[in-house]
């Protein structure tokens, strides 16, 4: 049996001056390379500083936070929210009405129907109810409220590998759900019916009770779309034994035209076992706004979601200025499309280096990263030898990328590299570090890899 993590038999903690739920659950990291990246942003490359770091680690698109920030530092967007009197008071605590009503129309336009461009207010308001919308602080806070607010302690959340490492901090630090990962023979085409019952049966039989099945679509880290019937059918699957569906959507407007949101799929008919997730952090570049959104059929979790967000809702300011945001269609149209074209350029300039150091990935179609596979210069294809990899990355090439171990990968050597996190001019120097040592690391045995054998890297 793996070893999962337990919340029913606890111990107390060593000591006095914290809790032990504390100890055992929020004093690790939620991500196991936040170490690596925090190094990197202690002494980054820059002009100045050319032999600094470059953290490929993190999935942020910062290629088009001037446009965003153009646009959030017109001096009307602040005299407009400031002067909104409903900014300084309680307020439903789901969310502003104006801010419900304007992410209506932004899911009912951006995600339900993309390809009617004259898609009007009331139109989208006609589709989707600003009721079934709550707002809550970023992606992870509407995550920890489906868990906690749909599931038990004991209950499971089944998800298939490889995964966004921070889901297991998101459904268990508070909520007291057991991730439970599972492989699939086809990972970019997303689970079978024969897979999941698989995987369902084998949570079980390790006394666990799968309340939930959560899908990333575009998915993390495979930058891969998963096609409409699949995600029907893990619906359909998912119904049939009374779990949950969440679809976290969040890279859902960094992708081309063939993605269709789970909105689209079910016509707009969630019911109350299906939800979907997104937020400003990764399409808008705008992790630090802390922004999210849930869309969800069930009255029950929108009432107990408006009682929990008195702790983590987001201010009504911001509301304000997300709801204009959401609404400016012109602004929208050229945000997407200028973002979209950055992510391409800087993904050519990836998987190019890529080819060239003839290393396998898997084609991007979405996201804004790309997962390649390093184990043909892994000496054992073992997970100790991939973080030995990484360091040796850190180390000597002083580039940081995301270990596939991290993202509860299974086969060993598989990286995620994050290459919208820099300018085009800093991911070409990254690039050329890591086919620079990668070609020492052909040429030599791993025993004679020093300091002094790797030099002339940077």
């Amino acid at each position: 049996k793996r070893n999962r993590r337990s919340f029913r038999n606890t111990t107390v903690a060593t000591s006095s001056n914290i809790s032990a739920r504390c100890q055992q659950r929020a004093l690790s990291p939620a991500i196991p390379y936040l170490e690596s990246f925090l190094l990197g942003l202690q002494y980054p490359y820059d002009s100045n500083h050319p032999d600094g770091y470059i953290p490929l680690c993190v999935a942020e698109n910062k290629l088009a936070t001037d446009i965003l920030a153009k646009k959030l530092m017109q001096p009307q967007t602040a005299s407009t929210t400031f002067s909104n009197d409903s900014i300084y008071a309680y307020n439903s605590f789901l969310g502003l009405p104006l801010a419900r009503q304007a992410a209506a129309y932004f899911f009912a336009k951006r995600f339900l129907y993309p390809h009617l461009p004259t898609l009007t207010i009331e139109q989208a308001l006609a589709s989707i109810s600003p009721e079934s919308i709550g707002i809550a602080s970023g992606a992870a806070g509407i995550l920890n409220s489906l868990f906690f607010l749909l599931g038990d302690g004991g209950d499971a959340a089944l998800i298939p590998r490889p995964y966004y490492s921070a889901f297991d901090s998101d459904m268990s630090l508070v909520a007291e759900i057991t991730p439970f990962g599972f492989s699939l023979a086809r990972p970019t085409q997303g689970p079978t019916e024969s897979e999941l019952d698989m995987a369902y049966l084998e949570a079980r039989s390790e006394g666990l009770n799968p309340r939930f099945l959560l899908l990333t679509n575009p998915n993390n880290p495979l930058a891969t779309i998963y096609r409409p019937e699949m995600i029907r059918n893990a619906i359909s699957w998912a119904r049939k034994r009374k779990m949950h569906t969440i679809v976290d959507e969040i890279y859902a407007l960094s992708a081309p035209q063939d993605f269709q949101s789970v909105l689209r799929v079910m016509d707009g008919k969630l019911g109350d076992d299906v939800h979907m997730v997104w937020s400003l952090s990764k399409d808008f570049g705008a992790s630090g706004l802390r922004v999210g959104f849930v869309l969800s059929g069930n009255t029950d979790y929108m009432n107990g979601l408006s009682n929990l967000n008195i702790f983590g809702g987001v201010s009504n300011p911001m509301q304000v200025i997300v709801a204009e945001l959401m609404t400016d269609d012109k602004f929208v149209d050229y945000y997407l499309e200028e973002s979209n074209t950055r992510l391409r350029h800087n993904y050519q300039i990836c998987v190019q280096k890529l080819e060239e150091m003839v290393l396998p990935f898997v084609p991007a179609e979405a996201g804004i990263f790309v997962y390649v596979d390093f184990s043909a210069i892994l000496p054992n294809k073992t997970k100790e030898w991939e973080a030995k990899l990484s360091q040796l990355l850190i180390d000597h090439a002083r580039v940081i990328l995301t270990p596939g171990d991290s993202m509860r990968e299974q086969m060993p050597g598989m990286f995620r590299i994050c290459y919208a996190w820099v300018s085009p001019e800093v991911l070409r120097v990254a690039m050329e570090r890591l086919s620079r040592i990668v070609a020492k690391i052909r040429r030599m045995d791993w025993g004679d890899l020093n300091e002094n054998t790797l030099s002339g890297i940077l």
